[in-house]
């Protein structure tokens, strides 16, 4: 990771992940053109032309509007953030420019083959204050540094997550079961079981980050568990934290192979005990 601000107002912080796909699908899941983000939890209305021989998919010139939440065909509202595609290299590079009121934030991603069957994705956001009062945005810098930063580690976070949503939504399987959770008294404790597709909006109608910090919790289960959004692992880091902190363990259950693998891929199996 890194991070690096000019005499200008320009705030640029950069990281890069590798991700256990091969650069086809990671491109495809990154360039999708979708009327909704479950991922982000973001809703796009789009226009201009597409690449037919990709299917729906970003063009360097296309416009857009980005809406949290979801419309559901409603217009977006006027105030809407607008953006546009500024880089696009097929399987190489996409980049976008939004213009948030005295903002414009750049996010540009290449890729590159990482070994077989892996793609090295480097994700590089860019913050420029347009305007305002110079002496302001100095006091702003420290702050501003860290929400860029932000920016690009969640991005990376995420990108297991986006790729699997592609592959599920090209798989033309049927609907997956609504992310659901229900509780079981043990003798110790309460065991959480999730179930279904637990994306970012259903990590926030169930209250997870809320739900384990004030249950008594031993146990998660996951064996009936489809999907998990990126969102959920920090309550559930913070979770295993303070059971540890506690001296007790913190107990995964359940077979569940796309859990324990997204738990790979972000480097968190040691925090957690897995019981099959």
């Amino acid at each position: 990771m890194s991070d690096r601000r000019d005499a200008k107002g320009t705030t640029t912080a950069s990281g890069t992940r590798e991700v256990p796909f091969a650069r086809k699908p990671v491109w495809e899941a990154l360039t999708a053109v979708l009327p909704y983000c479950p991922v982000c939890d973001v809703s796009y209305v789009f226009s201009g032309a597409t690449d037919d021989r990709a299917g729906s998919r970003m063009r360097k010139g296309m416009r857009f509007v980005c809406v949290p939440g979801r419309l559901d065909g409603a217009p977006p509202p006027q105030d809407a953030v607008a953006g546009v595609v500024v880089d696009w290299v097929a399987q190489r590079s996409v980049g976008t420019r939004l213009e948030v009121a005295s903002e414009t934030w750049r996010t540009g991603i290449e890729l590159a083959d990482a070994g077989e069957g892996s793609t090295r994705v480097t994700v590089t956001v860019t913050h420029e204050s347009r305007g305002g009062n110079g002496l302001v945005r100095a006091l702003q810098r420290k702050a501003l540094r860290r929400t860029v930063q932000q920016t690009v580690d969640s991005e990376l976070m995420k990108l297991p997550d986006h790729i699997r949503q592609a592959t599920k939504d090209s798989s033309g399987s049927s609907p997956v079961e609504r992310g659901s959770s229900s509780f079981e008294r043990e003798a110790t404790g309460r065991v959480l079981h999730l179930r279904g597709e637990v994306d970012a909006p259903t990590v926030r109608r169930l209250q997870l980050p809320r739900v384990l910090e004030e249950s008594e919790v031993v146990a998660i289960d996951v064996r009936e568990l489809a999907y998990i959004d990126s969102s959920a692992f920090a309550p559930l880091l913070r979770w295993a934290q303070r059971t540890s902190r506690a001296g007790r363990r913190a107990v995964i259950r359940g077979t569940n192979p796309g859990f324990d693998e997204t738990l790979g891929v972000m480097g968190l199996t040691s925090a957690f005990i897995r019981e099959r």
